[in-house]
């Protein structure tokens, strides 16, 4: 921090005294500049100091001052190249420092408020929140936001794509929370809304007509370049920004939306807002009755596209593989034809209008996503598939594991012994450990279920936790042979 103390001494030593700037600058810690900019302020009335020297700039200032007067807008990168014509020899920073003297401050624009009726205007807009990682993925994380004008009330929710289908599945979702539909919305140019936008001329996206014609609203494009036509929006999600998301750290894609609709409806819509100083959720009970009601009929915002079966009875959606059964009504299903229908949560395919697979929605990429009893089938009809399918499982519990099995393929071990033991292993102490003894037997190189199973034991042990009864045999091979992946039990919350 300099002082006026500090800043009449540097102009004493160096006006009076006779020293180097750069000696003053060395003994008060500074940089040069800061002494120049010491010196070069005008002494005030009855000092006694003398004037401040001429600067470089002193024969350029008439030069610039016409320059600027003429043309008010030029800048100052623009006034060093004309200077450089002129001799000037220096750099910007001391021209930067001059222009923001001698321009006239730029005068700020004046905006109206308009206020409208109940049930007249809602605004929509999408806000980026970054990344959010989906298993081995990084999703691109988007928040939806529909405000409506009169009251205030907000609806927010997040999604990790911006397609229209999801786009549509916002809107209805937006409509259902505030009980009906408003006579207009505004959009910026997003793609998803406006196709082109020249002057006044608009041209929507068909599309995205057909949702509106159906839910009877009437689309508004806002002026190109000029957000303060939604702007009620566009500080929600800055808001959205700064008092929910920003410093918290979220376990999925549905803990999030579950605690951003948590905030939306516990503070959002019940903060006093800074304009109407009072609660949107009150505003809101008011405006629901000048509200349009819901179409009778949903409109049908599923993802939905044609698409035909490979030679593995599968078909891919979104990077990922989803099973089908090898065989529907007595003919193999490899090369026809199934219609896709895909939601936030669950993936449908349809055949003959009716649906023969049914998968939930998986937001990583790049795998296979598939149903045990579609496996069992085709494993029927090729049995000696059913070891690479168990080493498969047990290789993708992580890098480690895999290795592991190279490991055991390099020995004098039985491959598909020790791969059965393995299992069984997964059956009677989770995946989780499972994974864990097998990499503790790789860094230990000692290869074999028997030690992974005493690795096991031993970090349980460490950790208090008992060891797990043996599984009961009934003596039924298929039965007992039968690969079961456990229910995940927080699935059982949802119910309460």
């Amino acid at each position: 921090m300099i002082t006026p103390e500090m800043r009449a001494e540097m102009r004493r030593l160096v006006m009076r005294e006779g020293w180097k700037i750069e000696t003053v600058a060395r003994r008060f810690s500074v940089h040069h500049s800061v002494v120049r900019r010491a010196v070069a302020v005008h002494s005030a009335v009855g000092s006694g100091d003398a004037p401040p020297a001429p600067t470089v700039l002193e024969p350029f200032k008439p030069y610039i001052v016409e320059r600027l007067t003429e043309h008010p807008e030029l800048t100052s990168v623009r006034l060093l190249m004309e200077l450089r014509g002129l001799g000037y020899t220096r750099g910007i920073a001391i021209l930067k420092r001059y222009v923001a003297r001698v321009r006239a401050p730029r005068s700020k624009k004046v905006y109206l408020r308009v206020e409208t009726e109940p049930g007249e205007i809602a605004q929509v807009d999408w806000g980026s929140f970054g990344k959010l990682r989906v298993g081995n993925t990084l999703r691109p994380l988007s928040a939806f936001a529909m405000v409506l004008k009169w009251s205030r009330a907000l609806y927010v929710d997040f999604s990790l794509d911006q397609r229209m289908d999801t786009f549509l599945r916002m809107h209805t979702r937006a409509f259902a929370f505030f009980g009906g539909l408003t006579k207009k919305v505004i959009y910026d140019n997003l793609k998803s809304v406006v196709l082109h936008h020249v002057g006044t001329t608009v041209q929507f996206n068909p599309a995205f007509l057909g949702f509106a014609g159906h839910m009877l609203f009437e689309p508004v494009a806002a002026p190109v370049r000029y957000p303060q036509a939604k702007g009620n929006v566009e500080g929600a999600i800055k808001y959205l920004r700064s008092s929910f998301f920003y410093g918290r750290s979220f376990r999925g894609i549905d803990d999030l939306r579950a605690e951003a609709a948590r905030w939306r409806d516990e503070i959002a819509n019940q903060r006093i807002h800074a304009t109407t100083r009072e609660r949107p959720a009150d505003r809101l009970l008011i405006e629901k009755t000048r509200l349009r009601p819901l179409p009778e009929h949903p409109f049908d915002t599923d993802y939905m596209r044609p698409i035909t079966v490979s030679k593995e009875a599968r078909v891919e959606f979104d990077t990922n593989t989803d099973s089908l059964p090898p065989s529907w009504d007595g003919r193999s299903i490899v090369g026809r034809t199934v219609h896709l229908r895909a939601d936030d949560n669950r993936v449908r395919l349809v055949l003959d209008r009716v649906v023969v697979a049914e998968h939930p929605r998986c937001w990583d990429r790049h795998k296979p996503v598939e149903i045990q009893a579609h496996v069992d089938a085709l494993l029927d009809k090729r049995p000696g598939a059913r070891g690479p399918r168990r080493r498969d499982r047990l290789a993708a519990l992580s890098p480690g594991t895999a290795m592991y099995l190279k490991e055991i393929a390099r020995r004098r071990i039985d491959l598909e012994n020790e791969v059965r033991k393995l299992l069984r292993l997964c059956a009677l102490y989770g995946d989780a450990d499972v994974e864990r003894g097998m990499s503790m037997a790789l860094a230990r190189r000692t290869f074999g279920a028997r030690y992974v199973r005493a690795l096991i034991d031993q970090a349980r042990f460490a950790a208090g936790v008992a060891e797990p009864p043996d599984p009961v045999v009934t003596g039924n091979a298929a039965a007992d042979n039968a690969e079961v992946t456990p229910h995940d039990l927080e699935d059982y919350d949802a119910l309460f």
